[in-house]
């Protein structure tokens, strides 16, 4: 109920309003559109329980396995670079092809019960399989989109949406980005053990 809370919110963006500037070129307005996406997902997050539901779920998924395509890898490689020094098993996804399958099979049979997925636009198809193969395989589904998702035809357990600019050549995702530091400190928290702890080892 939380999580379906949570996005509604996300999904319906946040009350604060868009200001372009005055006068300005391109790049300021591309930069304060971000500002508006970061301040509107900053609206969106003030259901902390369901933000540490999501938490909890993807700390307790031993394996996790974090998906990220295309567009979408960078996104997928920064979670999941930080979240291997403070979870004990993470198995980052990011070939395309029937490799995805096998991956998700073998995470599964090694005890997964979550797959975290990264899908922003032009969302590839790969992803959207591979978003369905995981729930026929019983896992558990935590993605990080934008607001038309929803348009896809998948469903997600945990669905986490911020707005992205598209006022350059390519597309930019300042929200996104911090929703990797937020997801990152909500799995951080639900550890069984102090991730603080594990963190000072791995700095020693």
């Amino acid at each position: 109920e939380h999580a379906l809370a949570l996005l509604r919110k996300l999904a319906g963006g946040g009350s604060v309003p868009y200001l372009a500037p005055a006068s300005g070129t391109r790049y300021q307005l591309a930069a304060q559109t971000e500002a508006t996406n970061v301040a509107n997902l900053g609206s969106a997050l003030s259901d902390v329980a369901a933000i540490k539901t999501i938490g909890k779920a993807l700390a307790t998924s031993r394996p996790l396995a974090v998906l990220g395509l295309r567009a979408s890898s960078g996104l997928a490689t920064q979670f999941s670079y930080f979240a291997a020094k403070v979870h004990p098993d993470i198995r980052r996804i990011g070939d395309g092809g029937s490799l995805i399958e096998d991956q998700l099979e073998q995470v599964q049979a090694a005890g997964a019960t979550m797959l975290l997925a990264f899908v922003m636009p032009l969302y590839p198809q790969e992803a959207i399989k591979a978003l369905r193969y995981a729930q026929q395989l019983n896992l558990k589904t935590a993605v990080v989109s934008d607001p038309t998702f929803t348009k896809q035809g998948a469903i997600a357990d945990f669905l986490v949406c911020a707005g992205f600019s598209s006022n350059l050549v390519f597309d930019s995702s300042a929200a996104s980005t911090v929703l990797v530091s937020i997801l990152l400190a909500a799995m951080s928290d639900a550890m069984p053990e102090p991730a603080e702890a594990r963190l000072e080892q791995g700095d020693q």
